[in-house]
This record gives structure tokens, sequence and C-alpha cells, in this order.
């Protein structure tokens, strides 16, 4: 009896510490200064952990996020994915780039009369499928090499104004064996030529999205997709209206602090506002079968009307940027790589932005803005970047 009751006294002591072993192995370390990454550029920093929205804090295991998916949803309903196109098709990325081979823009560096403007993107990496039974052919309307991104930059027009923005194809129907770059890359198109053609200082960038929106519903270039879209009308009197529709972002820093920027529309997490084209029949299933699919209009675009000055500058991005970094590390990037370097050209700047964005993008370990979102939802601790194809169209007032 009495060699029992010592071997339980044992056990006891053995499974108690064993008990506080594990909790301290299961401390967290903060989002703080102790795990700043460190520089990769001499004399330069790189992003760090310093994302202002950190809910960092107490300790718990942290996970990665992947596990939920990071594809936008183009539905309300989780079984959203249940639909699938039977010639759906495999792609790999495009090489990074910032040529003209999307065609809504001319050059990666543009000087007009008041404004410079920049634009650098890179698409995420995107795996051939291993089914042999798939398609091998390629549609070239999947080659876009900013992925399921695109972005125009207008000419100026006669009085002097120009047009710039972002759209971005919700990835939930590629995931259904559509192509999600069409409905993007046709809507930038539109708004570009929209602009040209007739636009002047006083159009509103939501007139622009909601004529070019009509010609894509019209248009056999796009069979199924949905988009966000972000898009600004600069004026020769220096002032910039914005519309903004989803969760595509603008931003204005003024010597080089955030003074200025647009709000996120979502229906819920990871699910934005987003214009769509949806054939009939699908839209008849989906009801059957008591889904939603998510079509907003652009008469739901937010507006916004801001004055500027010589020296701002304004930042057009995809999510693939804000779902990442934060913009107190926009901040300090900017102020890094423009302030007192006469020489600096913003379309080297604005590369080396989505470059830094994609490192942080595919590191497991950063604690990008959509992990945060994630565990302040879950009430668990994830960490990682988002990987997604990332646009950039940087404006700078002259």
């Amino acid at each position: 009896m009495l060699v029992s009751a010592r071997v339980f006294r044992y056990c006891l002591i053995i499974a108690i510490v064993a008990m506080l072993v594990s909790i301290i192995s299961k401390r967290s370390v903060p989002f703080g200064g102790s795990i700043l990454k460190s520089s990769t550029v001499k004399s330069i920093r790189s992003f760090s952990y310093t994302s202002s929205s950190s809910n960092g804090g107490e300790g718990g295991d942290y996970s990665s996020w992947s596990s939920h998916g990071s594809s936008k949803s183009y539905s309300t309903s989780s079984s959203s994915s249940s639909f699938t196109n039977p010639n759906a098709q495999s792609t790999s990325s495009p090489p990074v780039t910032t040529s003209t081979a999307s065609l809504n823009y001319d050059s990666a560096l543009t000087t007009f009369s008041n404004y410079s403007v920049a634009v650098a993107y890179q698409p995420k990496d995107r795996k051939p499928s291993s089914n042999m039974f798939k398609k091998s052919n390629r549609s070239p309307a999947l080659d876009s090499p900013s992925g399921e991104d695109n972005l125009f930059v207008s000419s100026q027009v006669s009085d002097g104004s120009i047009a710039v923005g972002v759209a971005d194809g919700v990835g939930g129907w590629s995931e259904a064996g559509y192509d999600s770059s069409a409905i993007s890359r046709e809507l930038c198109s539109n708004m570009r030529k929209g602009f040209e053609s007739a636009g002047n200082a006083s159009t509103t960038p939501k007139s622009v999205l909601d004529n070019a929106f009509k010609e894509v519903l019209q248009s056999e270039a796009v069979e199924i997709g949905g988009t966000t879209a972000c898009l600004g009308v600069f004026t020769p009197d220096l002032k910039l209206r914005v519309a903004n529709l989803g969760d595509s972002w603008c931003g204005l820093f003024r010597e080089y602090r955030l003074v200025k920027e647009t709000n996120f529309q979502t229906h819920n997490f990871n699910t934005p506002y987003q214009l769509a084209k949806i054939p009939q029949h699908i839209l008849r299933k989906a009801a059957m079968e008591g889904r939603r699919y998510i079509i907003d209009e652009p008469k739901l675009a937010d507006e916004y009307s801001w004055d500027l000055q010589k020296g701002d500058i304004v930042m057009f991005a995809t999510d693939g940027v804000t779902d990442n970094v934060v913009p107190k590390d926009i901040e300090i990037f900017l102020k890094d790589h423009l302030e007192d370097k006469k020489d600096a050209k913003l379309n080297d700047v604005a590369k080396k932005f989505v470059s830094e964005v994609v490192k942080v993008s595919k590191d497991g370990n950063f604690p990008s803005a959509f992990a945060q979102e994630l565990s302040r939802l879950t009430g668990q601790k994830y960490l990682g970047g988002k990987e997604d194809d990332i646009t950039v169209v940087l404006v700078k007032v002259v």
C-alpha cells in the first residue's frame, strides 16, 4: 500500500512538470521590435513587424492561416465552389514585369503636366494542375502578366486631366474553373478608353466605372467573373476624385505620412463588394440550390474628393498589398526610398515596393494584416503572409 502511494505521488509530480513544460513551450513571441526583420538592402529598412493593427499580446500557439483558403469569395454561401467549369484549365504565373503587356497603359513611368505615374505588378505563383484529364491548351486570356489583377493609366486629355486605377478579379471564379483575369482586364481597358474619349476635369470616377462596366456586360471577351475596382481622376488644379468598390485601396501620402485613404467595402471576411457578370443559367442553378452570388453595382462605390499639394504621393493598390502590409510600413518604405533622393525614379521605387511585398507575402512568420484579422475573428493566433497578385500605381504630384 505504501509503495502504491509513493508511485502515485511520483506520477503526479511528473504530470505537473510535463504540464509546466508544455505551457512554457507554447508562449508566443509578440509582434513587436524584438523580432524585427533584418534589412535585405544595406542601410534601407525592409518591411518590419510593426503592424499597428497587431493583436499579438498574450501567448498561444500560432497557426498558418492558409488552411482557411486565400481566394476571395464570389458567393455568400459556403458551398459556392460547388459549380465548376468542365473546361477548366490550369495556369502558372507569368514572369515579373513592368512591361506594357496588359495594354492598359503606355509605359512603366509616364510624366504628365502635373503628375508622374509609375506602375508595377507581380502575379502570384500558380502551380500547374496534376490532373492529367484537364485540357492542356491555354487560353490567351489567362496570360495576363498581372495575374487576376489589372490596372490602367489614361493619356492626358485636352484639359490636362488624367485617370488611373486598379482592379482585382475575384479568385473564387478561378477555383471554379473560369478565367478571373478577363473581367478586370476588360474593365480597366474600358475605363481607360472611356476617359480618353470623353473625360475631363468634371468627369467623376464613378461615371467612368459605370460606363466601363456596362460595356463589360455586353462584351464577349468576358464569360463570367467578378472584380473590385479603385480609380481616380487627377485634374490640372491638383484635385483628386476617387471611386472605390471592394477591397482595393487608395492612399494619399504627404511628407511620407498617410493623410487620406479609402475604406474597404466587404460583405463578410474575405468577401468584398464586387462587380459581377454571371450568366442567367448559372444564377438559376444557384437559386434552385439555395445559393446566392454577389452582384454589386457601380453606384455602390464610395466616392472621395481630396486636395493635393506638390510632392504628394498617391498609391492605388490591390489587396495583395493591403492584406500583407499596413500604412505604417508603406510610410517607412516611401521615406527610405524617396526622401532626399533626387535621382530616385518613381518606377524603380514602385517595382522595389512590389518586390518587398512579395517577399513578406511568402514569409510564414510575417504578421500580415490578413492573418491578424483572421486571428481577431477566430480567437486563434495566425501568422503568415498572404500570397496574391500584387499591383500598384504610384502617382507623384510634380
